[in-house]
This record gives C-alpha cells, sequence and structure tokens, in this order.
C-alpha cells in the first residue's frame, strides 16, 4: 500500500516541489487550514506535513481540530518562525516540527520514523 501524506501549505511553489520530492507516495495538497481539516476528514491520510502560518486557518488550530477528530493523527509541523510558534505546535499535538529550509532527506527521515 502506498503511504497518503497530506502536505499543507500556503506557498504554491512549496507544494510543488513537495509533491516532486514525494512523488513515490500519494500526495494531498492544502493551501490552508481549513483545507486540510476537510482533506484529512475525506482522505485519512498516514500522516500530515502542516506549515504553521497560514491564512483562513493557521496549522496550530488545523492541528488541534484534526486531533480532535483522530487523537492518534501524525502531525508534523513545518514553520520558517521562532519558537513561540513551535511551541504552540507542539502543544496543539503536532510530533515534532520542521525548521525550513529542512533538506529533503530530513524530510523523508521523519517521515520514516512516524510511520515504521
Amino acid at each position: 500500500m502506498v503511504l497518503k501524506i497530506l502536505i499543507v501549505d500556503d506557498n504554491e511553489e512549496l507544494l510543488k516541489l513537495y509533491s516532486i520530492f514525494l512523488r513515490r507516495y500519494n500526495v494531498i495538497v492544502a493551501k490552508n487550514g481549513l483545507e486540510a481539516l476537510e482533506f484529512y476528514k475525506r482522505e485519512k491520510p498516514d500522516i500530515v506535513i502542516m506549515d504553521i502560518k497560514m491564512p483562513v486557518m493557521d496549522g496550530v488550530e488545523a492541528t488541534k481540530k484534526i486531533r480532535e477528530i483522530d487523537k492518534n493523527a501524525k502531525i508534523i509541523g513545518a514553520t520558517a518562525y521562532q519558537d513561540k510558534y513551535v511551541d504552540a505546535m507542539l502543544e496543539a499535538g503536532a510530533l515534532e516540527v520542521l525548521k525550513k529550509p529542512f533538506k529533503y532527506r530530513e524530510l523523508l527521515d521523519t517521515i520514516q520514523k512516524y510511520i515504521s
């Protein structure tokens, strides 16, 4: 079975890069937390890579709402911002937070850590 990954980011260029990097997986993309919530309910991804700062609904709020639906949801935060956002994301239920820009190998290793 192919792993299903939900990537959530408001930067369309980054979404394209993620899709290319992770092409061996079934990648679903969302542009904000509200879309992420809807896709999570419908698609039931194995893991979520969630940007923190986004319009409509940020990653912290989306993470909280997804964890209300599925307490076992595997969510990895991603941010270029400072530690206050990292702490909020972890408190919301993210397993860890990657600091942008991260390397492709770091992303793959992090995904593998939580789906193995």
